[in-house]
């Protein structure tokens, strides 16, 4: 009986587990699941939903400083004076805010925050010479590198939203791919 299916008989206890194929594990490992005991797949639904609303803060967080800090490595901006305004502290460190003064005198923004190291002896009305870019920081007239960990914080979002969506959007994409191929897509928006 070359080629041909036979079967035998196997008591309960000798059965393989659920999922177990003689070729490997299922597409999704499931076979090896019960042996390992590892977690069923869905199980860390609010771990991935916890990591894309962080990588998605940390994103909006790092973009919307990524340009003034690239202009501000490139020595880009307009110079001036950065005057403290104003203090807020916490238990342990004070942040001081200020305005952004060019040479002439004129207020070019308010409520800003300096993005450098601040003498000792701050206090309110202290100058300290720097480059405003635009956006809500003024750097060291020397410039800055805050793009470089801006970068990183963008690409490490952008894993984060990657890792905690790929399979949510993997399946909406399956869904939509098999149903066009029905015929039963709903009209695109």
């Amino acid at each position: 009986m070359h080629g041909a299916a036979y079967s035998r008989s196997v008591s309960a206890d000798q059965q393989p587990p659920s999922g177990f194929s003689p070729a490997g594990p299922n597409v999704d490992g499931s076979a090896y699941r019960g042996l390992l005991g590892t977690r069923p797949r869905g199980s860390n639904t609010l771990v991935r939903i916890v990591v894309a609303v962080l990588a998605l803060v940390l994103l909006v967080g790092a973009a919307t400083h990524i340009a003034p800090a690239i202009r501000a490595g490139l020595h880009e901006g307009t110079r001036g004076y950065w005057i403290a305004t104003g203090r807020t502290c916490s238990r342990n460190a004070c942040l001081w805010n200020g305005k952004f003064v060019v040479p002439g005198g004129h207020v070019l923004a308010t409520k800003l925050d300096y993005d450098g190291a601040v003498p000792t002896g701050i206090h309110a009305g202290t100058r300290i010479a720097g480059l405003y870019p635009g956006g809500s920081l003024v750097f060291p007239t020397t410039g800055s590198d805050l793009w470089i960990s801006l970068l990183v914080a963008i690409l490490v979002g952008l894993l984060g939203l990657y890792w905690a969506t790929h399979r949510w959007v993997a399946g909406y994409l399956r869904q939509r791919a098999d149903s066009v191929g029905t015929g039963l897509a709903p009209p695109l928006p």
